[in-house]
């Protein structure tokens, strides 16, 4: 809107430029000075905010540290234990016969405990140590 004694233009009730009141009902000063405010928080402070994709993530009782041993008995010969102890006894089989399958599901399994990536039987992250 245009202030009526300086001609420059406002947002608000009150002229920025000669302090002049513009008379203007209550409930539109209100509205503008809350769409100023709305504007101003989604432009500066949103995009700052990191949202926690998935915040009912559930941590596993299992350690970190134990798992991380019982795979590199893996690479002695023992594959599987770490699976076993996590809960996936069929990978677990399957790994204790094939040596890891191969030692490749070995190295797969320590790199993804070791970054955080692995999971128990429930879906729950393995991340205590």
């Amino acid at each position: 809107m245009k202030c009526p004694y300086c001609g420059a233009e406002t947002r608000y009730a009150k002229c920025e430029y000669c302090d002049s009141v513009i008379s203007q009902s209550a409930t539109e000063t209100v509205n503008e000075m809350f769409q100023d405010v709305t504007r101003n928080v989604t432009q500066n402070i949103v995009p700052n905010i990191t949202i926690n994709q998935n915040p009912m993530e559930e941590i596993s009782r299992k350690k970190k540290s134990t798992s991380i041993i019982l795979c590199c008995l893996g690479f002695f010969g023992l594959g599987g234990f770490h699976r076993f102890y996590t809960g996936h006894i069929g990978t677990g089989i399957l790994w204790l016969c094939t040596a890891g399958c191969f030692l490749i599901g070995t190295t797969i399994d320590l790199v993804s405990l070791i970054i955080g990536k692995f999971y128990d039987n429930r879906e729950r992250r393995i991340a205590k140590w």
